[in-house]
């Protein structure tokens, strides 16, 4: 798959977005396949240096609704940053901006201007963005309540901000901490349970 979208073989399966839209679809069995190749894409541009790539967010949680843009996490581990945005914009992602504890160095994809079919996060790996956002995705991708507390909170956001992404980003952080907590306490008492044996 091109990263620029023009490879016809290989379609961008209903994925993209208006820039500050929030309009939520059930997660389509086809975007995991576009968040796959585009993650294969990009460590294959790294060619030999040790560049962790993962699919995040919603759209890779089957049973999910999501906006339909694929969030990817990029960890360099030593490869230097002016590299890493060097590769990523030779594959055709523009470069956003820090976001700092709001998702690392922002790049985005687009296949037409506004229109964003996947976002890329650089941050640390095996930082704390980078557990946490495999953390949640795991979390949702295993736990029936989890996926349908979180679908419920975006759904009534998606109603209350649909022209106003960064609000309905900030009103989900309470209920994804929430979720990532309780995951944790239960973890620990498995483990305690555990030690304690039988």
């Amino acid at each position: 798959m091109s990263a620029t979208g023009t490879d016809a073989a290989s379609p961008w399966a209903g994925l993209g977005l208006e820039h500050g839209k929030v309009v939520l679809r059930e997660v389509r069995p086809e975007w995991r396949d576009v968040g796959r190749r585009l993650a294969d894409e990009i460590r294959a541009a790294f060619g030999a240096r040790a560049v962790h790539v993962e699919h995040v967010g919603s759209t890779a949680v089957p049973g999910l609704v999501a906006k339909s843009i694929v969030d990817l996490a990029v960890g360099p581990g030593d490869v230097p940053v002016d590299v890493v945005r060097e590769v990523l914009e030779a594959l055709g992602y523009t470069y956003r901006g820090d976001a700092g504890e709001q998702g690392g160095l922002v790049f985005v994809l687009e296949d037409r201007p506004r229109h964003r079919v996947a976002h890329v996060h650089v941050v640390e790996h095996a930082g704390r963005q980078w557990r946490r956002y495999l953390a949640f995705r795991d979390l949702l991708l295993r736990d029936a309540s989890a996926r349908v507390a979180y679908a419920r909170l975006k759904l009534e956001l998606a109603r209350r901000y649909p022209n106003d992404r960064t609000a309905y980003t900030a009103a989900k952080v309470g209920l994804v901490n929430a979720l990532l907590e309780r995951d944790a306490q239960l973890a620990d008492g498995r483990r305690a349970a555990d030690d304690a044996g039988p």
